[in-house]
């Protein structure tokens, strides 16, 4: 069954487990140094990943306040097309009303010339009329 251990056996054995334990605390030191260099470079990466985002961030509001002011340039010369759209909108506006009144005024001209002519062809017929049928000098 089970034999008697020696004390050289024993010794041998401690032996071992002392030079296992030796190598466990050296692997332990080594994973605490591993360790702690993962966490130093994490550290770092962070760092230049703020630095980039901070960049990013920075760029990104100078591309927006660029495109807003781009963008209030456009809407303003927009307004301002609008504006002189709206103004020449009026212009032909009043002028197609000067328009129908021009022609209302040419007809109510041409109307009273042409009075004028038939009341001088008139005159002309009765004064032709008056020294043709009545000639009393």
């Amino acid at each position: 069954m089970s034999e008697p251990v020696t004390q050289s056996q024993f010794a041998e054995v401690l032996e071992t487990m002392k030079a296992m334990q030796s190598q466990l605390a050296e692997l332990t030191l080594e994973v605490k140094v591993g360790q702690a260099e993962i966490r130093e470079k994490f550290n770092t990466i962070d760092q230049k990943f703020q630095t980039l985002e901070a960049k990013f961030e920075e760029k990104l509001n100078t591309l927006e306040a660029k495109f807003d002011e781009k963008f209030n340039t456009i809407d303003e010369k927009f307004n301002t097309i609008e504006a002189k759209i709206e103004a020449v909108r009026l212009e032909v506006q009043t002028n197609r009303e000067q328009l129908v009144d021009l022609g209302k005024r040419q007809g109510s001209t041409e109307n009273r010339l042409w009075a004028l002519l038939v009341a001088l062809f008139l005159m002309v017929a009765g004064l032709l009329a008056k020294i043709t049928l009545f000639d009393q000098v």
